[in-house]
């Protein structure tokens, strides 16, 4: 019987370990893209009946930052919907399996485009450590919950630092462009004063020349 309850003990462990790394691992779409003035974007996600779909959005730049988010189901059913919102997030469970579409819209707006970034993942499973009580979980189980935990801090750090970057790689750009315009205002600038100098200074002589 020992033997029996160590075996079992073993399965139900390893088969937690694979609930947390197939949450950890679950497909992840991260990406940025641009929603022109007027226009709308939309993004197809083919989803199984059970499946997680979870989804964080930020629009980086474009006039006022806002923008009209739909997540529409196969059935035609609006299960996420945001409203002139710089950002959001939604999560969900996949109650039909087909075709679901993430649409940003910028309808709104008549001139500024926005500047979006997102990420979609697809095929997180039920979170199983959570559905077991405290009290019946063994320590192999405990450290199989605290690597879990673990794994998903490190991708949402990944997460961060890669917006972060983008972040930083956008600003960076707009500053060298901002200095290539003023390293050419300041040298037609200079050019124009000399060519103004020059000028003086041969009608001051020539007019001297005259007297």
């Amino acid at each position: 019987p020992g033997g029996l309850s160590h075996t079992l003990q073993m399965s139900f462990a390893r088969r937690l370990l694979l609930i947390a790394l197939a949450q950890v691992f679950a497909p992840v779409i991260g990406f940025g893209f641009t929603v022109e003035a007027g226009g709308k974007t939309c993004f197809d996600e083919t989803v199984k009946s059970s499946e997680r779909v979870s989804g964080d959005w930020r629009v980086i730049s474009g006039g006022v930052l806002d923008l009209d988010v739909e997540v529409t189901s196969p059935s035609g059913e609006h299960v996420y919907s945001a409203e002139r919102e710089a950002a959001g997030s939604f999560a969900f469970f996949a109650t039909d399996s087909g075709t679901y579409v993430v649409c940003f819209s910028n309808a709104r707006a008549t001139q500024a485009a926005r500047e979006v970034s997102a990420k979609i993942t697809v095929g997180e499973q039920g979170d199983g450590v959570e559905l077991a009580k405290a009290e019946q979980l063994a320590p192999l189980e405990d450290r199989v919950k605290r690597l879990h935990t673990s794994m998903i801090s490190v991708r949402d750090l990944q997460d961060q630092q890669r917006e972060q970057d983008e972040e930083r790689y956008r600003v960076t750009s707009q500053t060298r462009r901002w200095l290539l315009w003023f390293t050419v205002l300041e040298a037609f600038v200079l050019v124009a004063v000399s060519l103004w100098q020059i000028l003086y200074l041969k009608s001051f002589f020539e007019v001297k020349r005259v007297v």
